[in-house]
Order: C-alpha cells, then sequence, then structure tokens
C-alpha cells in the first residue's frame, strides 16, 4: 500500500488578477476587485492603516481582505503549512501559514476603486507587525498554499522558525503581542477577527 500526495494546483501571474493554488481543493486562475469586495463582511477590513503602518498613505483608508477568506474560498488543505507568495517585479517570498493566518490582509481598494499602482495595486500583502521582507509585498500576483518553500525565496523563509522562550512571544519574529487577560498562559496578536 502507499499513499498520494494531494495534488498541487498550479496558478500563474495574469494582469490585473490575483492567482491562488497550491495545496487546495479548487483554485483561483484570477481573482478580481469585485470578487474581494463579494467575501463576507466578517473577513472585510475597512481599514488597513489601523493594524499596518506601511498602510496608512493619504486619507482615505486602504481596504481589504484577510487571508482566511481567501484559504476558505479555495479550501487549502490542513498540510499546506507554508504560503508562498510572488509579485509581478519578481519578489518571491515564504511565510509560515500558522504565523501569518490571523495577521494577513490583502489590500485591494481605495475610495471604491480598485488599489492603484502608487499604492501597491491592484492586491498588496500586508502582514502587520510581522519582521520580514514579505511584510508588505507590493503588486501582488500569486499566492500558493505549500507543503515547499518557494524556490529561492529572497526573505529566506523556508526554514522553521525558532520557538519563544518568553511568555508573550510570538514565534518567528512577530511584534507587539501581550498576554491574554483571560488567560494568562495565551497571547493576543493584533489584527483580532470582527
Amino acid at each position: 500500500m502507499f499513499w498520494l500526495s494531494k495534488p498541487f494546483r498550479y496558478v500563474e501571474a495574469r494582469p490585473g488578477l490575483l492567482g491562488v493554488g497550491g495545496i487546495v481543493d479548487l483554485p483561483s486562475f484570477g481573482l478580481t476587485y469585485d470578487e474581494l469586495a463579494s467575501f463576507p463582511a466578517e473577513y472585510q477590513v475597512p481599514n488597513v492603516g489601523a493594524y499596518a503602518s506601511q498602510a496608512k498613505l493619504g486619507t482615505a483608508p486602504i481596504r481589504g481582505v484577510r487571508l482566511a477568506a481567501l484559504l476558505k474560498h479555495v479550501g487549502a488543505h490542513p498540510e499546506a503549512i507554508l504560503v508562498n507568495v510572488k509579485s509581478r517585479s519578481g519578489f518571491v517570498g515564504t511565510l509560515w501559514r500558522r504565523e501569518i493566518e490571523p495577521l494577513a490582509i490583502v489590500a485591494y481598494a481605495r475610495d471604491g476603486k480598485p488599489l492603484s499602482a502608487e499604492l501597491g495595486g491592484p492586491f498588496r500583502l500586508v502582514v502587520p507587525g510581522l519582521h520580514d521582507e514579505a511584510r508588505d509585498v507590493w503588486d501582488l500576483a500569486v499566492i500558493e498554499f505549500s507543503d515547499k518553500p518557494a524556490s529561492k525565496p529572497r526573505n529566506g523563509r523556508g526554514t522553521a522558525p525558532t520557538h519563544s522562550s518568553q511568555p508573550g512571544e510570538v514565534q518567528g519574529g512577530l511584534s507587539r503581542s501581550s498576554l491574554d487577560p483571560a488567560d494568562p498562559r495565551g497571547i493576543v496578536v493584533p489584527p483580532p477577527m470582527q
């Protein structure tokens, strides 16, 4: 008897669209502004700048959708422990899914219009609190949920993060964590689900 691994669904970068694939049930070969805007309100972030200072540009807030919505939309498998991201400019990064899943936001709009290229659009990955080169990826083209790191990630995150040694610390370089007042053994990491 032998085991077959889950099928890996490749997606390519397409102009003006966001591809989401990897070890998923239903890959998306091109999400659009309208599709991201139609995701449930519980996943929408009306002001990304409230969580990430680098997204505070100008007067009108930047709108985004949580990475958790994309995970649910494509049906990412549990063994997809890594998130590989690629931009159209050639940036490739690998992030740990468990580390960024509650934090990551895909910014896609401002003033009810698609995010402009001057603000990192049409899609921009923002991971509040992460000390990593991939914390703010402009012109995002592909998100891949995988069990292997991307080939030659620029941020060098293909190895497991070191574990925390103190209460309140989070492994892998996240900042601004604090002890959970309801459970002293737990931690709270922004942004909370709404």
